[in-house]
């Protein structure tokens, strides 16, 4: 087992499910291990609890400021900011800032910290485990504050079961102080498999042979608590087993959704804007509907002789200031024809534009139409009172106006927080053209094997994927990429001989590296690096691009073989 990749969740039942992740190609297997038993390190998971902890009572502790010289600080230290810097929660979180929340710093007492718990799980005994005969007592080392280090062995289940002790609200600053790592830290190879959605705090620990074993412990986007561990760093973890992980977690849940937390942006949509309703009506008998919000099934009829029918759980509701009968025409009536509203979260907003624009048949297809459609309402919608403002009509994006389906919604979720920049965003059904997706396109190049990102870039050939707070997921270094476009060229004649060497097609992409080593993404055929000015910083793009033009040899994995290749490039 100890070489297994492992992956475990929380069912909507309450059982862990184990699987056993598979070599490339295979079929996720359940696990013969009893996830009462198996027991895992914490690493760095203990600080999930703590931010959590000062997130729902509201704490406002001070900022944690690093030794101002690099030689009196701690290993430990380096993780959290520059000499003389300090940093705050959700960064400390982020980067994995081990004494930002040590509890002595932060002065938590024993006494308020098992109060706290015990309150949440005796909470959750009586709504959730009385029935399944679950033990009264919560997990004993999330009691215990000398517990909460990275050495301490916790049973999967109990992991598990104390995720689901964090509230909504500290779950929700949990989420957004999570996403930096999963698409700029250490998950940031994997999240376009994973995607965006799904947020976790990442952990790495050196067992007692000395082997290295990581992975990830937080939600999936539906709420659904998970743990994943494997032999090696996160970081080296997560990126290796990213595609069967995402292939063995469950699939979305709308049950599970419905009840975790919403997010806390929302978008108004005023319905058929540019088609006037006549009369909206039950659908199980001829009766009018009340205004108010709509719940059930509804006819709606147009005064073009149209009808369509909706289901509403309360999200639409429904205006009107006139009275009639299922006999009386529109001419016959007094005051305004009715009106549908709706509020959704940005999610689900995005969720109807991908069922009502274009659909779920090729995942991949709808995962770039989520992306679109969430960069055009930023772009093109009014934000009032705390929403987003916009029509439903074919002069802005067409929305469905009855509930999204599971896929539909998992496709929106998948790139939760993800926008285009740079570029303003378009999309036509069947027509291309200088930043407009045809999603005639997009579901023909996701059937050849094209993923999400590819056919963005080949709609959005200048944009860059951003979050909703404006952080660039790829910072470009312009200078540098043209200098490599350059050097390249230049290279090709000479490399031709080695073996494996394989032109690309186009220039990697360079984007800044903010922290850690500099590497090749060889999915996304990107370069991870600091500049190109000085000799140090040539050799590493060299270096890098070596690693993409010899990704399908044993060549390209040889670094000291890169390395010698390399300086032989540029002259050192």
């Amino acid at each position: 087992a100890a070489d297994e990749a492992l992956v475990g969740w929380l069912s909507d039942k309450g059982q862990v499910e184990m699987r056993v992740l598979p070599a490339a190609g295979g079929t996720a297997q359940p696990a013969t291990l009893d996830a009462a038993t198996m027991m895992v390190p914490l690493g760095s998971l203990w600080k999930l609890w703590v931010f959590s902890y000062l997130a729902e009572r509201g704490a406002q502790e001070p900022a944690y400021v690093c030794a101002a010289n690099r030689s009196e600080q701690t290993s430990e230290e380096r993780y959290c900011c520059a000499p003389g810097e300090s940093v705050l929660r959700d960064a400390a979180l982020a980067r994995s800032c081990a004494a930002y929340f040590s509890p002595a710093r932060l002065g938590i007492r024993t006494n308020d910290w098992q109060a706290h718990w015990q309150a949440h799980w005796k909470t959750h005994w009586k709504t959730h485990w009385k029935t399944q005969g679950r033990s009264r007592g919560g997990p004993a080392w999330l009691l215990d504050l000398n517990q909460l280090k990275p050495d301490t062995q916790v049973p999967v289940s109990e992991l598990l079961t104390a995720l689901t002790l964090i509230a909504p609200p500290a779950r929700a600053a949990a989420r957004s102080a999570l996403l930096q790592a999963g698409i700029e830290g250490y998950g940031r190879e994997a999240w376009p498999r994973l995607g965006s959605g799904m947020r976790y705090k990442t952990y790495s620990w050196h067992r007692a042979d000395g082997s290295a074993f990581g992975g990830a412990a937080g939600w999936l986007a539906d709420g659904t608590p998970f743990w994943f561990g494997a032999r090696g760093s996160s970081r080296s973890a997560l990126a290796h087993w990213a595609p069967q992980l995402a292939a063995a977690l469950p699939a979305f849940s709308l049950p599970r959704w419905r009840n975790s937390v919403s997010e806390a942006s929302c978008v108004d949509v005023d319905f058929f804007t540019r088609y006037t309703l006549r009369a909206v009506w039950r659908e199980s008998a001829p009766v009018r509907a009340e205004p108010g919000d709509l719940k059930g099934r509804f006819r709606l009829e147009f005064t073009n002789g149209n009808w369509l029918t909706i289901t509403s759980h309360g999200e639409l509701t429904l205006s009107e200031t006139r009275s009639e009968t299922l006999n009386e025409t529109l001419s016959e009536t007094h005051g305004a024809p009715p009106t549908i509203s709706g509020r959704f979260s940005i999610n689900e907003y995005v969720a109807r534009v991908i069922e009502r624009e274009g659909s779920t048949t090729q995942p991949q297809a709808a995962r770039a139409l989520g992306i679109a459609a969430r960069s055009y309402l930023l772009q093109n919608a009014h934000f009032e009172a705390g929403c987003w403002h916009i029509a439903d009509s074919s002069r802005t994006q067409r929305v469905s106006a009855t509930t999204p389906s599971a896929k539909a919604l998992a496709a929106a979720w998948f790139s939760d927080e993800i926008v285009l920049q740079g570029v303003a965003v378009r999309y036509h059904r069947d027509a291309a053209g200088s930043n407009r997706l045809a999603w005639r396109d997009a579901l023909a190049r996701a059937g050849e094997g094209w993923d999400f990102e590819r056919i963005l870039s080949a709609a959005y050939p200048q944009a860059t994927l951003a979050t909703l707070s404006g952080r660039e997921e790829c910072v470009r270094l312009d200078a540098a990429e043209n200098w490599l476009a350059r050097a390249a060229a230049g290279w090709s004649e000479r490399l031709r001989g080695e073996p494996g060497f394989e032109p690309l097609d186009t220039t990697p992409k360079v984007c800044s590296l903010a922290d850690g080593h500099p590497y090749a993404d060889q999915q996304r055929l990107r370069i991870y690096a600091r500049g190109w000015r000085n000799l140090n910083e040539r050799v590493t793009l060299a270096h890098e691009y070596l690693h993409l033009a010899l990704r399908f040899h044993p060549n390209g994995s040889d670094e000291a073989y890169v390395e010698r290749l390399a300086r032989r490039l540029i002259g050192n």
